[in-house]
C-alpha cells in the first residue's frame, strides 16, 4: 500500500512528492519505497538532449538521436537554451503554437549540465520586482535580481550578469550583475552589448603580445624551411581586394599556356611562424575566424601580424603557400601542384579599379603593366565558371549591402552593390584553389579539415520526391542523397526558368554546411571535396589546412584536430556568424525607426502558415508580413500561400510599408501595399 498520494506530471508519468518519510517506517518499507521509485523511473521513456528555445514561451529538446521534441511552456520556464537535460517522453496531441501537431512532448527529469553561466540583458523594474530581461536567441525570460545583486545599475541599463540560481527546480532563477555595460543612446552600445553577448574579445594577453614581438623580430632567413622554399619573387603577383583592405591573404598571377592558362595563387602563410599549441594558436582556435561586424572587425590574429607581417603588401617579400593550376580552355583543371615559397606582390589593386578597366576600358583605373594579365585572368575566370556551370554547381547570386555608420555607430546609409567582374575573378580563383586542396587532402586521410555539405535534410527527401513525381516525373528517380543525383537535379532546375519557384523552395530544405575531419562531398557546390586554404589569417580551419598540406608535402605525420578542438572551432565560428546577424538586425531596426513613411519594393524570401518574410530590395532588410491564416492555404513543401484571390510564392515582388519595429525582440513587421491591376 502506498503511503502517499500518487500524482502525475504533464506527460502523464507518476511523480513522487518529496514528503518527509516517517521514522516509523521499517527497513523493509524503505526498501519497498526505493524499489518503487526505481521501477517508476525504469518505466519512463527517458532520453537525453539539448534545450532549444523558440519565439514563443514553449521550446524543444533536440535529442541525441536528432529528433526535436516539444517542451511545454511550464517546462521551458525551468531551463535555458543550451542546457543538457534528461527528459521523459510522453504522447501529446497538442499544437506547438505554430500550427504543427507534436506526437511527443517532453517532461524534464534531470538537469545534466548548464553551460550558460553568464547572460546579457536589460535592467527592468516591474512593481517591486527587479529583473534582467535576457537578450538570448529564442528565449523569452526575465531573471530576478535580488537587492544585493543589482550593483549600481539603473533601470534601462544593459547588464552583464552571472546566473546564481538555475531555474530548474521551481522556474525561479536568479542572477547577479557583474558589469554595467551602458545605457540606451550611448555611442556604440549596440556593438558593446553584442560582443559581450557572444563573448567576442578584441584584446590580447601579455603572452600573446610577446609572441607577436618575437615573430616580428624574426627575419625571413630565420624561417626553419627558408632554404627549401621556392623562389617566386619574379612572378607578377597582384592582390585584388577592397580598397581599404589591409589583411591581404591572397595574390594572383596567370600566364597563357597553349590553349589554356597557368593560374598561380599565392596565399599568406602564418603557419610559417605560428606553431600549434602556442599562445596565438590557442586564441586563434577559440576565435575561429575574424568576426566582421558592421563598422568593426574583431580579428583572429593581432593586426600587427594580419595587416603587416603576413599580409601580402606590395613590394614586400612574404612566405606563402602557392597553388599552381593548369586550367584548360574548357575550364578543366588538368594539373595541380602545391608548394611553399617566397613571393612578392607587385601591385595592390581594388575591385572597383579592376572592374572599371575590364568593363569600362578605363585605362587609368589600373597600372598599364597589369592590364594584359588582367585580361587573361578574366578569360581564365570565365572558363572556370563555365566548367562549374556544366559539371559542378553555381551558387545563387546575391547583392552585397554595405552599412555606413555615423558617430553613434548607427546606420546612416545602406549601399547596394552587385558583384562585379573583379570579384568574380577572385572568387573563381579561390574556389579552384580550395577544390584542389580538398582533392589532395582527401588522398591523405587524417590530415585536413573539410567543408562538407550533405544536400537536402533527410526528413525532406520524401516530400521532394513526391513533388518531383507530380511536377517533373523524369527527375523523380534520382537518388538525391548522393552527390551525382543532387547535382543533376539542381542543374536541371537552374536551366529551366519555369522551375525557379521549386528551386527556391528546395534551397530552404538544405542542410547547413559543416567542418569535418572526414572527406565528405560539398553538395551545395557540387564538388567531391572542398577544403578552404585561401584565408589563413582570417580563418583557423585554413591555417590548420596549411599545416596539413605541409605535412603531406614533407611526408610527415602532422597533427590532426581532436573532437574537443573541432567543437571549439565550430562554436567560435557559429558565435561570430550569430553576432554579425544579431547586430545587423538591431541596427536595421534603429534605422527603419528613423525613416519617414514610405512604400518600399521587396521580394518574398520565406513563406509560413502565418505570413511571409520580405527582404527590401534597396536595403537588404528583412521583415515579416503577418497574414490571416484562415484566408490562405499553406503548402509547406512548395513554400506557397494560395487563395481564390491570389497568393504568395518565393521571390515574388511586393510593395510594403513599415508597420512596427519591436526593439526588445529586434523584430520588424511590414504591411503589404495592394496595388491595383
Amino acid at each position: 500500500m502506498l503511503l502517499f498520494p500518487l500524482v502525475t506530471g504533464p506527460a502523464g508519468f507518476p511523480l513522487i512528492p518529496d514528503y518527509p518519510v516517517s521514522p516509523m517506517l521499517d527497513a523493509n518499507a524503505l526498501s519497498q519505497l526505493t524499489q518503487l521509485k526505481q521501477n517508476i523511473r525504469a518505466d519512463k521513456n527517458l532520453a537525453t538532449g539539448t534545450i532549444r528555445g523558440s519565439q514563443g514561451r514553449f521550446g524543444f529538446v533536440t535529442l541525441d538521436d536528432g529528433r526535436d521534441i516539444f517542451l511545454p511552456p511550464d517546462e521551458m520556464a525551468r531551463v535555458l537554451p543550451g542546457d543538457r537535460v534528461e527528459v521523459a517522453l510522453g504522447d501529446s496531441g497538442e499544437s506547438n503554437g505554430e500550427g504543427e501537431n507534436r506526437k511527443l512532448q517532453a517532461e524534464l527529469d534531470k538537469l545534466l549540465d548548464s553551460p550558460q553561466k553568464v547572460v546579457v540583458g536589460q535592467y527592468l523594474i516591474r512593481g517591486k520586482g527587479h529583473f534582467v530581461a535576457v537578450d538570448m536567441p529564442q528565449l523569452n525570460r526575465w531573471i530576478f535580481l535580488p537587492p544585493k545583486a543589482r550593483s549600481n545599475a539603473k533601470e534601462g541599463d544593459y547588464l552583464l550578469c552571472r546566473i546564481t540560481r538555475h531555474p530548474f527546480e521551481d522556474g525561479k532563477g536568479q542572477a547577479k550583475v557583474t558589469e554595467v555595460l551602458g545605457s540606451p543612446g550611448e555611442a556604440g552600445i549596440e556593438h558593446k552589448v553584442t560582443c559581450r553577448k557572444y563573448q567576442l574579445k578584441g584584446e590580447w594577453s601579455k603572452e600573446q603580445l610577446q609572441q607577436v614581438k618575437e615573430i616580428q623580430a624574426r627575419s625571413l632567413q630565420q624561417l626553419p624551411d627558408y632554404a627549401g622554399r621556392a623562389q617566386l619573387q619574379q612572378l607578377p603577383f597582384v592582390t585584388i581586394d577592397s580598397a581599404t583592405t589591409m589583411d591581404m591573404d591572397d595574390a594572383l598571377c596567370v600566364e597563357r599556356r597553349g590553349d589554356g592558362w597557368q593560374l598561380t595563387v599565392a596565399i599568406a602563410d602564418p603557419s610559417s611562424t605560428i606553431a600549434p599549441g602556442t599562445a596565438l594558436d590557442k586564441v586563434a582556435l577559440k576565435r575561429a575566424n575574424t568576426a566582421y561586424l558592421p563598422g568593426r572587425a574583431i580579428s583572429m590574429l593581432p593586426q600587427e601580424l594580419s595587416h603587416n607581417t603576413y599580409s601580402l603588401v606590395p613590394g614586400e617579400e612574404r612566405p606563402a603557400l602557392v597553388c599552381h593550376m593548369q586550367v584548360e580552355s574548357d575550364g578543366r583543371i588538368s594539373d595541380t601542384r602545391f608548394e611553399f615559397g617566397l613571393i612578392r606582390s607587385h601591385h595592390k589593386l581594388s575591385y572597383l579599379g579592376v572592374a572599371d578597366w575590364l568593363q569600362n576600358d578605363n585605362t587609368d583605373a589600373v597600372p598599364a603593366e597589369c592590364q594584359p594579365m588582367l585580361r587573361e585572368l578574366a578569360e581564365c575566370s570565365h572558363a572556370l565558371n563555365r566548367y562549374r556551370a556544366e559539371h559542378l554547381l553555381l551558387m545563387e547570386e546575391r547583392d552585397d549591402y554595405y552599412l555606413q555608420l555615423d558617430d553613434k555607430w548607427h546606420i546612416s546609409a545602406i549601399r547596394r552593390d552587385q558583384r562585379n567582374l573583379a570579384q568574380q575573378i577572385v572568387e573563381e580563383a579561390m574556389l579552384a584553389t580550395n577544390r584542389c586542396a580538398g582533392d589532395l587532402l582527401a588522398q591523405h586521410p587524417g590530415h585536413g579539415l573539410f567543408s562538407g555539405h550533405g544536400g537536402f535534410r533527410p526528413e525532406r527527401l520524401e516530400s521532394i520526391k513526391a513533388i518531383l513525381q507530380q511536377e517533373l516525373p523524369q527527375l523523380a528517380e534520382l537518388d538525391l542523397a548522393t552527390l551525382d543525383g543532387y547535382r543533376q537535379l539542381i542543374r536541371q532546375l537552374q536551366q529551366n526558368a519555369d522551375t525557379a519557384g521549386l528551386l527556391a523552395a528546395f534551397r530552404l530544405m538544405l542542410q547547413a554546411s559543416e567542418l569535418t575531419t572526414e572527406a565528405l562531398p560539398h553538395m551545395g557546390l557540387g564538388m567531391d571535396y572542398y577544403a578552404t586554404v585561401t584565408s589563413p589569417i582570417r580563418r583557423y580551419n585554413d591555417l590548420h589546412n596549411h599545416r596539413a598540406l605541409r605535412a603531406i608535402l614533407e611526408q610527415s605525420s602532422g597533427e590532426a584536430l581532436n573532437a574537443e578542438q573541432l567543437g571549439t572551432l565550430q562554436q567560435g565560428a557559429s558565435s561570430a556568424r550569430q553576432a554579425s546577424r544579431d547586430l545587423e538586425q538591431w541596427l536595421h531596426c534603429l534605422f527603419l525607426q528613423q525613416q519617414p513613411a514610405a512604400t518600399w519594393a521587396g521580394r518574398v524570401s520565406r513563406v509560413t502558415s502565418q505570413g511571409v518574410s520580405v527582404v527590401l530590395t534597396d536595403w537588404g532588410i528583412n521583415g515579416f508580413v503577418k497574414l490571416d491564416p484562415k484566408a490562405y492555404q499553406f503548402d509547406q513543401d512548395r513554400m506557397t500561400l494560395s487563395s481564390d484571390e491570389g497568393g504568395f510564392v518565393l521571390n515574388q515582388e511586393v510593395q510594403v510599408t513599415l508597420e512596427r519595429v519591436d526593439l526588445d525582440k529586434k523584430r520588424i513587421n511590414f504591411a503589404l501595399v495592394v496595388t491595383e491591376g
